[in-house]
């Protein structure tokens, strides 16, 4: 294979600059209707001291509002590094999208039946879901030959890609607490901040060896 057909093949997709423009546009849209889907479902306490007695669902919110957030940092690298506008990527990111969509779904259900374990069960997936696909974007992008990327900016996709990926073991695995009730799965979650942790200082200890040589 010549040079000319190397380059052929790898090369992006026909009009891959608009079909990315075109993603990305439509992909926050779907973000931001998912951020104000949260807040419509709020509701007003029966009284203000409810806001107190009662602060799971507004914890709740503020933890959702807080992943669709950091869903939304988290895609924006994604698309000005690792997407490749290809069948695969287009299809990952839209499932990416209905994922976020149920977030607010799972969140009116945590609200609606506050303790009962299919509620949970359901915030839970939609979560362990959300961050396994933005790792399996983050992680096809990265394998792509097609795209050149420099290497620091490599190294902390890597980082984030593992991140997620812990994040979403641990909200998925939470399900296998499923008989034992909501606080157990809800107890489970906590996992993920340790976890979160040793990997933020196995990353800080390499920084330290890549600058000593």
């Amino acid at each position: 294979m010549n040079e000319l057909q190397r380059m052929r093949a790898t090369a992006l997709p026909t009009g891959h600059e608009h079909m990315l423009r075109r993603l990305e546009a439509f992909s926050d849209i779907v973000i931001a209707f998912s951020l104000s889907e949260l807040a419509f479902s709020l509701q007003i306490p029966a009284s203000a001291g409810a806001v107190f007695t009662h602060p799971g669902r507004y914890v709740a919110f503020a933890v959702s509002f807080g992943v669709i957030c950091s869903i939304w940092w988290l895609h924006n690298r994604l698309f000005a590094y690792f997407f490749v506008a290809d069948g695969v990527g287009i299809v990952l990111n839209f499932l990416l999208l209905a994922a976020i969509v149920m977030v607010g779904f799972a969140l009116q259900l945590f609200f609606r039946f506050e303790y009962e374990p299919i509620a949970v069960a359901s915030y839970a997936f939609s979560l362990g879901l959300l961050y396994g696909l933005i790792a399996i974007l983050y992680a096809k992008g990265m394998r792509d030959p097609r795209l050149t990327v420099e290497a620091e900016i490599r190294r902390e996709a890597v980082g984030r890609a593992r991140r997620c990926a812990v994040v979403s073991v641990v909200f998925l695995g939470s399900l296998f607490a499923y008989r034992w009730g909501s606080e157990t799965m809800e107890l489970c979650w906590l996992a993920f901040i340790p976890a979160i942790g040793v990997r933020s200082e196995e990353r800080r200890v390499g920084k330290e060896c890549r600058s000593r040589w």
